[in-house]
C-alpha cells in the first residue's frame, strides 16, 4: 500500500509537470484580445480607449460595477496580481496556468475518493492532455479559475459530508471556495445550487422529523443545508451585480452541435469559427468522438464506486451552526445590496427588492427538509434507494450531465442563452471523471482494461495540436502591430476610433503611436505631409472597411498594405495616383 500510494503520488506530480510544461510553452505568443483587455491595471491610451485605463482600485471598483457583466472578483484579484507582476502577456497570463495546476489534484483526488486511485490518477493525466482546458489556460479570463474553485468546493463538500464531527476548517474553506467561485464566473450558480439539491437528497433521517421539526428555520440535524444557507446569503449581493449588468446576446444560440461537443468530454475538439478557415473536426471522427463518449458514460454505470455509502451518520441533532450565524451575514449582506441599489445608474427598482434574498436563504434548510419530506410521501422507497445510491456518484452526474443538461434545456425554451463554451469548462472535470470511470469499467481481460485508457490518453493527446491552431483573437492585433513597427516613422499619423472595443487591444501593443481617432479631415490638414496609417479590422462579410476615415484620405496614395487574421494597416502619403 505505502508503494502505491507512492507511484500515486508520482504520477500526480507528474501529471502536474505536464500541465505546466504543455500550458507555459508559447503563453505568450497569441495576439492579446478583447476581452483580455478588460485586465484592470494595463497601461492603455487614457481619453480614447474602451474599457479606460484603471491603475487605482477606487476607480477600478466603480468602473467593473457599473460597466462589466462578469463577477468583479476575478478582476479586483488579477489587479492586485498586475501591480504586483506587471501587465506583459506572460503575467497577465499566468494566473490561468497556475489555476490549471492546482486543478489537476483536486480532480484526481474527487476521482480517487469516489472510483479509486486508478480513477484518480487517469482523470488527472487526461484534464493535463485536454486541448480544451489547454487553450483557455492560456489566456487571461476567469474560466479556469472558475473550474478551480468548482473542483475545490466539490472536493471540500465531499469532505463535509463524509465528516462525523464538526469540521470548522472544511466549513469555512468550502464557504470561502464558494464565494470565490460565485465571484468569479457566473455559472458557479448552477453549480452552487446542485451542490445545495445534493446535500438535500442524501441528509439521512430528513423525511423522519416531525412537522413541526421540518417547519423550523432551523431543522435538527440540517448544519450542512446552514452552512449552504449562509453562504448563499453572503454570495447574494453579487448576484444583484449580475443583473444589474445583465445583456442579452452575450452567448451563442442553443444548437445541437454545441450539445454534442460538450458531451464529447467537454468540447474536447471544440469548433473554432474565429480561425480562418473555420477549426472543425468534422466529418465521422466528431461523431466517432460522440460515440465513443457517450459509451464511456454509459458503461460509468457499471463501474463501482470505491466505498459502499459515504454517508454521513444518522444521528446529526445537536451539530446546528451558532444561532447568530446566519441572520448576521444575511443582514450584513442585505446592507450591502440596498447601497448597492442606491449608486446604481439603472434598474434601481429592481435591485431593492432583491436585499430580501439574503433572509430568504435562511429558510433553506427548512424548504429541505419539506420537500424531502414530499418526496418520501410521493415515492415511499425513497429512503431505501437513497441509502443504496453512492453520493458520490449522485454528485458527478449532476455536475457532469444535469446542470448542462438544464442550462441546454432552459436556454433552447427560453431563447436566453448562457451556452457560451468556455463557461462549461467548470462542469467539465466532472463529466471526465464519468468517462474515467467508464473506461475503467471496461469488461474483459488485463489487456482491454489497459488499452482503454491508454486509447482515451491518445485522443486527448491529439487534441493539444488541434488546440494549438486556435487563435487567441478573432483580430491579430499582436501580428499586425509587428509588421506596423518596423515601416513606422517619427511623425507617422494612426487612423483608428475613438472608444471602440474593437480597436482597443491595438493600444497594448503600439501605446506611443500618434493616435487621431476623430476629426481625421481636420488632422490632415493640420499635417499635409505627415504619412497616415489606415487601421481596420475586415472580416469575411466585410473585406474592406469603407468609413468617415477612409473618406478623409481619397486624395491620398496608398503605397504599402499590411494583412493579419481579420487585421490590416494601410499606408498612405499625399498625393494622387495608385
Amino acid at each position: 500500500m505505502a508503494r502505491a500510494e507512492r507511484y500515486w503520488t508520482l504520477f500526480l506530480a507528474g501529471a502536474v509537470l505536464a500541465t505546466l510544461a504543455l500550458r507555459l510553452y508559447g503563453l505568450d505568443l497569441r495576439s492579446i484580445s478583447h476581452p483580455e483587455i478588460y485586465v484592470p491595471g494595463i497601461p492603455l491610451v487614457p481619453g480614447i480607449s474602451e474599457p479606460p485605463p484603471r491603475q487605482d482600485l477606487a476607480f477600478a471598483l466603480w468602473w467593473h460595477f457599473h460597466d462589466e457583466p462578469h463577477p468583479i472578483g476575478w478582476y479586483l484579484a488579477m489587479f492586485g496580481w498586475v501591480k504586483l507582476f506587471g501587465a506583459s502577456e506572460f503575467a497577465l497570463r499566468l494566473p490561468g496556468v497556475l489555476f490549471a495546476a492546482g486543478s489537476i489534484p483536486l480532480i484526481a483526488l474527487i476521482a480517487r475518493r469516489i472510483h479509486g486511485p486508478g480513477a484518480g490518477a487517469l482523470a488527472a493525466f487526461l484534464l493535463a492532455l485536454h486541448g480544451f482546458h489547454l487553450f483557455w489556460s492560456q489566456t487571461a479570463r476567469m474560466y479556469v479559475p472558475g473550474m478551480f474553485w468548482g473542483l475545490m468546493a466539490s472536493w471540500l463538500l465531499l469532505r463535509l459530508t463524509e465528516a462525523r464531527a464538526r469540521r470548522p476548517g472544511l466549513e469555512a474553506g468550502y464557504v470561502l471556495s464558494c464565494l470565490a467561485g460565485i465571484e468569479t464566473v457566473e455559472l458557479f450558480w448552477p453549480l452552487l445550487l446542485l451542490h445545495v439539491l445534493w446535500a438535500a437528497l442524501i441528509q439521512p433521517g430528513l423525511e423522519g422529523l416531525s412537522r413541526r421539526a421540518a417547519l423550523k428555520l432551523r431543522p435538527p440535524g440540517t448544519r450542512l443545508l446552514q452552512l449552504q444557507a449562509v453562504t448563499l446569503a453572503l454570495a447574494a449581493p453579487e448576484l444583484l451585480h449580475e443583473l444589474y449588468r445583465a445583456r442579452p446576446g452575450a452567448a451563442p444560440p442553443f444548437s445541437l452541435d454545441s450539445l454534442a461537443e460538450y458531451l464529447s468530454f467537454g468540447y474536447l475538439f471544440a469548433t473554432d469559427p474565429e480561425r480562418i478557415p473555420v477549426l472543425r473536426l468534422g466529418g465521422p471522427w466528431s461523431w466517432l468522438l460522440l460515440a465513443l463518449a457517450l459509451a464511456l458514460l454509459l458503461l460509468s454505470l457499471r463501474a463501482r464506486p470505491r466505498t459502499a455509502s459515504g454517508l454521513p451518520g444518522d444521528d446529526l441533532r445537536g451539530n446546528d451552526l451558532p444561532g447568530w450565524l446566519g441572520p448576521l451575514a444575511a443582514l450584513a449582506a442585505a446592507g450591502l445590496m440596498l447601497w448597492l441599489a442606491s449608486i446604481a445608474h439603472r434598474r434601481a427598482w429592481a435591485l431593492a427588492p432583491m436585499a430580501a434574498l439574503p433572509v430568504m436563504a435562511l429558510a433553506l434548510p427548512a424548504l429541505a427538509v419539506a420537500g424531502r419530506r414530499l418526496l418520501a410521501g410521493i415515492l415511499p422507497g425513497l429512503e431505501r434507494r437513497r441509502r443504496a445510491l453512492h453520493p458520490g456518484v449522485l454528485l458527478l452526474w449532476l455536475l457532469g450531465l444535469g446542470a448542462p443538461a438544464v442550462l441546454f434545456a432552459a436556454s433552447a425554451a427560453s431563447g436566453v442563452s448562457v451556452l457560451a463554451p468556455r463557461a462549461f469548462l467548470i462542469f467539465m472535470p466532472f463529466l471526465l471523471i464519468l468517462c474515467v470511470a467508464g473506461a475503467l469499467a471496461l469488461p474483459g481481460g488485463r489487456g482491454a482494461r489497459l488499452a482503454a485508457p491508454t486509447g482515451l490518453a491518445l485522443v486527448f493527446a491529439l487534441s493539444v495540436p488541434y488546440a494549438a491552431e486556435r487563435p487567441g483573437s478573432p483580430n491579430d492585433y499582436k501580428g499586425l502591430a509587428a509588421g506596423m513597427i518596423p515601416l513606422m516613422q517619427p511623425g507617422d499619423l494612426v487612423f483608428l476610433r475613438k472608444r471602440d472595443w474593437s480597436d482597443t487591444p491595438f493600444f497594448y501593443y503600439m501605446p506611443d503611436a500618434a493616435y487621431v481617432v476623430e476629426d481625421w479631415s481636420a488632422a490632415l490638414a493640420g499635417r499635409p505631409q505627415a504619412r497616415v496609417w489606415l487601421v481596420t479590422w475586415p472580416w469575411e462579410g466585410e473585406p474592406v472597411i469603407e468609413d468617415a476615415r477612409r473618406a478623409a484620405l481619397a486624395g491620398w496614395r496608398r503605397v504599402a498594405q499590411i494583412d493579419r487574421l481579420r487585421a490590416r494597416a494601410e499606408l498612405f502619403v499625399p498625393g494622387a495616383g495608385p
